[in-house]
């Protein structure tokens, strides 16, 4: 490693501009911009929505990636930004959550349509997860307040209003979150300072139309991205200190997976990669560092990599490269994937983000290098230690559904499901019982790649298994970390243990969190979709007996089910319409009925349930009520 006195640092600097003079960098001339970082531990986080301008090419003031003629301030975007500010003209500021830290932010709609805002990986209540439930209308203000609950990680934030996420995330909505954990021993030994040598790369991708008025605009629409984007700019390239230095990398493409990989070429192929440390994946720390060339790396994905950099000096460069040829085929992404393939990258070769390296005379005086990268090792934690005590095996379907009713052009926006059943907001697909584990099993039935993601928890991958049935390694896969989004190829078998603490509620669809595929367009289809929706409830609801007699302070429910009748009588009275929720062991709502006023009691047809036990849910307008009981046949 080279150390540089402050004389020799700006010798270094000298020779470094002077050598840019003379060797211009190939295609790389769009500083990324670094969105400000807002601590969320010095006061109430008050973020803003709202339509502005936006120049995707700022050092080219006549591309048209910044508009057309009569647009002289750039094409009409979306950003977040902190209550009265305008810096960001994309994306949004960078958050920093601490873990056991009470968190509060409120996020006021100042578009002309609705949206949500959604914590993607964090562990909140349902209500303040964001979701397509918490719908935040044109000039309202949605508030949410929470402990952070998450471990040290990198999350990000962005829109989930169903049949408008693509559109909205496509103008710009997106967001970085970093936590940080006070009695994390990893941290200070990890490269940490913020935009210095801590570096948020944002990856999105972009598709443009023109209009008969020369006007240029977002293409929101599914179809061809052919530009891939850096923190809001093409042609991107970053400054970083010639020491140890993170990335923390966030696929926030619509539907591009990317294979990356770093090279001192930018047309590298494959074949004089540098190795470098995948330290953290979606929800935290690897169970030990894995050096890798390469990662894949799906839409919503996020993964934490360090380079050490002390063996160059100023004025070398090198990239951090999209190996988009060795993609396999069934990646959106790949050049070889029909139709729209992996599209045009404004950069040449491979390569889609440069790396300059300045001399430290270049970054704020109080920024105190990491020199030396050292390992760790972590354990998994205790819910996800061992698949002991597993409440419930789930198995989830990835499906394509030909359509056959369509008359050309066939139907292909909800062509893709989980187990062939479109989205409906108003369906609970499974019920989890808090404090428990589960082992889900993920199936891709499909000839595309699917980035699988939950809500609310992370996962631990417990194996893989590919389409010939041979174990897939997971150290290789980046997988030996907590995740939220994995990408499952066609073929895979993926099993993966989650456990589901905290924040139990009713059996309502409002209270459910999603799962569902990142790809956008697969995911918000019009009319479905390929997302589904669980609710986590009380431990007492999975607990209690069979025939159940439940008692509030001004009502009560006893549960008498008669088997030969078909029938469910229900004791007890309503002065007000009440719902009766009934939900099988699987977790998936059976059904739904809205009951008149009653007193003493009242009778549901049960003729077309199966033999079994069934959660039952009452909820009057003061009261809600539960239970389980067994029908038998």
């Amino acid at each position: 490693m080279q150390i540089f006195t402050r004389l020799q640092t700006a010798i270094a600097v000298a020779l470094f501009v002077l050598g840019a003079e003379l060797v211009a960098q190939p295609n790389f001339f769009n500083q990324i911009p670094i969105p400000p970082l807002i601590d969320a531990s010095l006061d109430t986080i008050h973020l803003e929505i709202r339509m502005t301008n936006h120049k995707f090419n700022p050092s080219n003031p006549s591309d048209s990636l910044n508009g057309g003629v009569d647009q002289p301030n750039g094409i009409s975007t979306y950003a977040y930004n902190i209550a009265g500010d305008s810096t960001m003209t994309i994306l949004g500021p960078t958050l920093k959550w601490h873990s056991y830290e009470n968190t509060i932010i409120t996020v006021k709609n100042l578009l002309g349509v609705s949206t949500t805002t959604h914590w993607h990986g964090a562990e909140v209540p349902s209500q303040m997860d964001g979701g397509p439930h918490q719908g935040i209308d044109p000039g309202e203000t949605w508030q949410v307040g929470f402990p952070v609950l998450d471990s040290a990680s990198t999350m990000w934030y962005h829109p989930h209003y169903h049949n408008k996420t693509v559109q909205h995330v496509q103008r710009g909505l997106s967001g970085m979150i970093i936590v940080e954990q006070e009695d994390d021993p990893i941290r200070n030994t990890l490269p940490h300072t913020y935009g210095v040598d801590d570096i948020p790369v944002i990856i999105g991708d972009l598709g443009l139309k023109g209009s008969a008025s020369s006007s240029v605009f977002i293409d929101t629409v599914k179809g061809k991205r052919p530009f891939n984007l850096v923190n809001g700019v093409t042609n991107p390239y970053v400054e970083v200190p010639a020491h140890v230095i993170r990335l923390r990398i966030l696929n926030g493409s619509t539907r591009k997976g990317i294979l990356f990989g770093i090279s001192e070429s930018y047309n590298d192929p494959h074949s004089n990669l540098k190795p470098f440390y995948l330290v953290s994946t979606d929800g935290g720390y690897m169970l030990k560092p894995d050096t890798l060339t390469t990662l894949l790396n799906g839409p919503g994905a996020r993964d934490e990599i360090i380079l050490d950099l002390s063996d160059y000096i100023p004025g070398d460069v090198i990239y951090l490269s999209n190996l988009k040829d060795s993609l396999p085929n069934s990646v959106i992404g790949s050049p070889l994937v029909a139709p729209n393939g992996g599209g045009q990258d404004t950069t040449i070769g491979t390569a889609f983000l440069q790396l300059r390296v300045v001399p430290d005379l270049a970054f704020p005086d109080d920024y105190t290098p990491v020199t030396t990268f050292t390992p760790f090792t972590t354990t998994w934690s205790p819910g996800l230690s061992d698949t002991s005590n597993i409440a419930q095996h789930r198995l989830k379907r990835l499906v394509m559904q030909v359509d056959t009713i369509s008359t050309s052009p066939l139907k292909t926006e909800n062509m893709f499901t989980i187990d062939s059943n479109s989205y409906d907001m108003q369906v609970l697909n499974d019920t989890v019982c808090v404090d428990t584990k589960e082992i889900w099993t993920i199936h891709n039935t499909t000839a595309v790649a699917h980035p699988f993601h939950i809500h609310k928890i992370q996962f631990r991958v417990l194996d893989v298994t590919d389409s010939l049935g041979n174990n897939v390694d997971l150290e290789e896969q980046g997988l030996n970390g907590p995740k939220d989004d994995v990408l499952v190829l066609p073929g895979w078998t993926l099993r993966f243990l989650g456990q589901f603490d905290d924040y139990p509620s009713a059996i309502e669809p409002m209270n459910g969190y999603m799962y569902h595929c990142h790809i956008l367009t697969h995911e918000d289809s019009v009319g479905g979709g390929m997302m589904q929706q669980f609710v986590v409830t009380n431990q007492g609801v999975c607990e209690s007996s069979y025939v159940v007699d439940a008692k509030s302070d001004n009502a009560e429910m006893q549960l008498i089910p008669h088997g030969s009748e078909g029938t469910l009588s229900i004791r007890g009275g309503a002065e007000m319409p009440s719902t009766i929720t009934i939900v099988n062991l699987q977790g998936r709502q059976v059904s739904r009925q809205q009951l008149p006023v009653f007193d003493k009691s009242f009778t549901i047809n049960i003729g077309d349930l199966p033999s079994g036990l069934y959660l039952i849910e009452w909820r009057t307008h003061d009261n809600v009520m539960t239970g389980k009981v067994e029908v038998l046949r």
